[in-house]
């Protein structure tokens, strides 16, 4: 069956504000929103590519609520414009989970993965089997009392990952999301289409 893998995604926004005179965990201290490739945020030193599974689970804190809020909040948005709601794939969940745990763990921001792979390769590692299509929106931030809807918010400003949250041809979905002791949260979504 022949793949077509859709990056849909340009970087779309990039926000960056220190609170100088308060270091309180409500006061943003960095988002980025990210589509396509953003190479110069990579750090390309070399390093051991440790498989997931393998990184010890004591670094994140538990993303399973945080996961089905953003998915319950962009499904909100699909049906408030007349679409289908998407599906929970807890497949795509290990890919999404993959990508934001490998981002965590090695401090980088990128479709492309440290070991040079990107959604695409991610499914086929985790054996999703026949799809058509396969697309993914990523975000990162930290220091907002609530993280996860500011991604999914900045997601919907951005006409790139807006298109992507919002196109009728999707049908599956999940959000995995990394979350650092540091409070910085690390989001992927995966959306296929069989």
């Amino acid at each position: 069956m022949k793949r077509t893998c859709l990056f849909l995604l340009v970087l779309a926004a990039f926000a960056a504000s220190i609170s100088a005179q308060n270091n309180a965990p409500s006061k943003p201290v960095a988002i980025r929103v990210g589509g396509g490739e953003f190479r110069a945020e990579v750090d390309t030193r070399p390093r051991m590519v440790v498989p997931v599974a393998m990184v010890a689970s004591s670094v994140f804190k538990n993303s399973a609520p945080a996961e089905r809020t953003a998915f319950d909040l962009i499904n909100a948005k699909r049906i408030e414009r007349g679409l289908k709601p998407l599906e929970w794939n807890n497949k795509l969940l290990s890919v999404a989970r993959l990508h934001s745990q490998s981002m965590a763990e090695y401090d980088f921001f990128s479709h492309k993965g440290i070991d040079g792979k990107y959604v695409s390769d991610r499914a086929d590692l985790m054996n999703i089997g026949d799809w058509d299509s396969i697309g993914e929106n990523i975000a990162f931030n930290r220091g907002f009392d609530d993280p996860v809807t500011k991604a999914v918010n900045l997601w919907l400003k951005s006409p790139s990952h807006f298109n992507n949250i919002m196109n009728a041809n999707w049908k599956e979905t999940a959000i995995g999301i990394a979350i650092r002791e540091d409070g910085s949260y690390y989001f992927t979504q995966v959306f296929l289409h069989r």
